[in-house]
């Protein structure tokens, strides 16, 4: 029992030994297996993260196959395509080299073609008159009108009964046909052939048993209407600077005119200074200057109807009669559209008129006289500004003013009857009336005479497409008591810038064919102060008249 006890003892002993030992080393094997413990979760969290990144480049990786499928599908295709398209363009050259030999032998035909083509249009230039650069009938007006005339003149005899009207009604054709060509850059060249009738006149009193009915188809002579045929060169070695002009010159009509008649101008004259046809030469110089743009010299002659012996010494005839001018041209630089002109005008070496009626009627009325003519009378000279404007500031409103001076210099030489001076005091009482016109603006050729006139405009453009664009225009002028107007060839019936006094007119002007036909009609009343005497006012004194003149027009215009 004892031995037990000691042996249980000792055991527990080596017990305690022992097992104080392993505590020891078991907190030694801890503190290692907690950070074992830790590099493992480390570790495992590590894995995890790898996990989740190689999840990740799983699935881009099979997004990239996706995406290389379908890559090699579509190379695959475009492959298949691009090797049926090699064989189409393998036949494609194939047919473009085929069409490239086609093609050498028509050149060579077009070649050929291009050779004869250029022999027959030279050789129909030749034969046809340079038809690229002439234009025949480059514009046609045909004007047929109406007039509705009345005249009534208050200090006559008839105005206490009403016996002094003078009331008459016209149909009347205007035509004029141009003809314009420029052969060269330096050379053009422009005519207007005119004709200006009656409805149903005759050709002239002598043909008074020819009827109209077959003017055009009976022999005749073979007069043709030229209102202008003139020629412009303007030479380049001038630098284009100078254009000289030659023939009968484009100085009738009036440019002022085209408002009324809705008609391009066809002159550069001052509608108060000078509307005639005439034949003469004219310098025209251009400048860069902005005030300046062009000057006008012009020369142009009357010469005596009366003269048999043109080319030398012809005792019976008389002076020709000069025409000189000198005309700038210039713009409103501040005014779109503008035009101003200013013109000096001198009618030199004024013959006297109707000398043959004269001697007809001295040699009937008093045989055995002697008459002598005075070489010429005297000068009359004339100044005349014009301004017109387009549009005013882009609005509806044209506008044109226009004032010109007269003053006539007469050289006091007269007619001599046996010696005394030709009048109506010295002639018998049948005589008379033909001694009215015979000086310049005078009854006698001795006072020197001044007047003046004005003109001016407005037009209205009314801005309606259903209408057609419409114009209503208002003009007015006013001449004094020995204003020379010199619009001889106006072609209005009452010449209205001749009057001595005053002139009112209104006018509507209605497209009917975009620019090619159109209605015109107006009204004209004009009081007469002053009698206009011979060749708008060249002839003769004015006499005191008190005359009312009314014109209402319609008139159809064709245009092209």
């Amino acid at each position: 029992m004892i031995v037990f006890k000691r042996f249980l003892y000792f055991s527990m002993i080596i017990y305690c030994v022992c097992f104080s030992n392993v505590s020891w080393a078991q907190e030694n094997d801890t503190q290692q297996v907690d950070a074992l413990q830790k590099q493992v979760a480390d570790l495992n969290e590590h894995i995890n993260l790898q996990k989740k990144e190689s999840e990740d480049l799983k699935q881009r990786v099979k997004n990239q196959q996706s995406q290389i499928q379908t890559l090699q599908k579509n190379v695959s295709r475009v492959y298949k395509q691009t090797i049926e398209d090699t064989g189409q363009i393998e036949e494609q050259q194939q047919t473009a080299s085929e069409l490239r030999q086609t093609v050498s032998e028509q050149q060579e035909q077009i070649d050929s073609l291009k050779s004869n083509l250029a022999f027959v249009y030279k050789q129909t230039i030749r034969d046809t008159g340079m038809i690229e650069k002439y234009k025949l009938g480059n514009e046609v007006y045909l004007r047929s009108s109406y007039y509705d005339l009345n005249r009534k003149d208050i200090l006559s005899e008839g105005a206490l009964t009403g016996d002094n009207d003078e009331y008459e009604n016209a149909f009347v054709n205007y035509f004029d046909l141009k003809f314009s060509a420029a052969p060269t850059d330096e050379l053009q060249f422009n005519s207007t052939l005119t004709m200006y009738k009656l409805w149903g006149t005759w050709n002239s009193p002598e043909s008074v048993r020819s009827s109209d009915f077959s003017y055009s188809s009976s022999p005749a002579d073979s007069g043709v209407k030229i209102k202008r045929a003139y020629v412009d060169y303007r030479p380049e070695w001038l630098g284009r600077h100078v254009n000289f002009t030659f023939g009968r010159l484009p100085t009738s009509d009036g440019y002022l005119t085209r408002y009324r008649y809705n008609r391009p101008s066809q002159t550069s004259y001052p509608d108060l200074a000078f509307n005639a046809e005439s034949d003469g030469a004219a310098f025209t110089f251009y400048f860069d200057a902005p005030i300046l743009q062009s000057l006008n010299l012009v020369y142009a002659r009357s010469e005596d109807d009366t003269d048999m012996y043109p080319f030398k010494s012809d005792p019976q005839g008389l002076e020709d009669i000069d025409f000189y001018a000198a005309q700038f041209n210039s713009t409103l630089s501040f005014l779109d559209d503008s035009a101003f002109t200013l013109q000096w005008l001198r009618v030199d070496n004024i013959r006297v008129t109707g000398d043959d009626l004269i001697r007809d009627l001295i040699n009937y009325t008093m045989p055995g006289s002697v008459l002598n003519f005075p070489e010429e009378l005297g000068h009359v000279d004339k100044l005349t500004l014009q301004f017109d404007n387009d549009r005013i500031h882009d609005g509806p409103f044209d506008f044109f003013a226009s004032v010109a001076w007269s003053w006539s210099e007469p050289n006091e030489d007269q007619i001599l009857l046996n010696n005394v001076p030709l009048n109506a005091g010295t002639v018998p009482p049948n005589l008379a009336p033909y001694t009215k016109y015979l000086y310049l603006v005078s009854p006698d050729n001795q006072e020197s005479q001044s007047g003046y006139a004005f003109y001016a405009g407005l037009r209205y453009n009314i801005e309606s497409e259903r209408f057609r664009n419409p114009k209503v225009g208002l003009e007015y002028n006013k001449g004094s008591e020995y204003w020379v107007g010199l619009n001889i060839a106006a072609l209005d019936p009452y010449q209205k810038l001749n009057t001595r006094g005053s002139v009112w007119e209104i006018y509507w002007v209605q497209p009917c064919v975009e620019n090619m036909l159109q209605l015109r009609t107006g009204y004209q009343y004009i009081q007469r102060d002053y009698t206009e005497s011979l060749l708008s006012g060249l002839y003769g004194g004015p006499e005191d008249t008190d005359e009312e003149d009314k014109l209402f027009y319609l008139s159809f215009e064709f245009m092209f």
